[in-house]
């Protein structure tokens, strides 16, 4: 009896369901392939407009974070993987413009143009802000349901 009481309030306070492939089909059709956010920079005194990532940009993001980062816990690593994600998601003001890159003095190294935009400390942040908008929340982690037993 006491087995029955906890199953049910756990299923009030997390409602669950086997999810079937009409489930995960129906997600994907209502997905919108790439939404947009503004978020406002202090060092800028204004708002930038940013994308989700594609799925390449989170795969070499998770590879980094799996296979280098976690390895040898080289914030330089992070940083760059970091910058990347900015460089690539931040749709206005385009941070790949020629003109741009040109007046900031990145001609020959233009992957530093996110360095000399913004500030080290707002990177990421707005990283942070692009892997939310992607749906990579902190706050809702993959979790063990039922343990196997044997």
């Amino acid at each position: 009896m006491a087995e029955e009481t906890k199953n049910t309030t756990e299923t009030k306070e997390t409602p669950r369901t086997t999810v079937s492939i009409k489930d995960i089909i129906a997600r994907k059709k209502a997905q919108v392939q790439e939404k947009t956010a503004t978020v406002y920079v202090p060092s800028l005194n204004g708002e930038i407009v940013i994308k989700t990532p594609s799925k390449d940009d989170l795969r070499q993001y998770d590879h980094a974070m799996v296979y280098e980062y976690s390895n040898k816990e080289d914030n330089e690593v992070l940083q760059k993987e970091l910058e990347r994600l900015v460089l690539r998601n931040v749709v206005e003001p385009n941070l790949k413009d020629p003109e741009l890159i040109e007046a900031m003095g990145c001609k020959t190294k233009p992957d530093t143009i996110v360095q000399e935009v913004f500030d080290s400390a707002e990177i990421p942040q707005i990283a942070a802000y692009i892997l939310k908008l992607a749906g990579r929340d902190d706050q809702k982690p993959v979790r063990l349901v039922d343990e196997l037993k044997n």
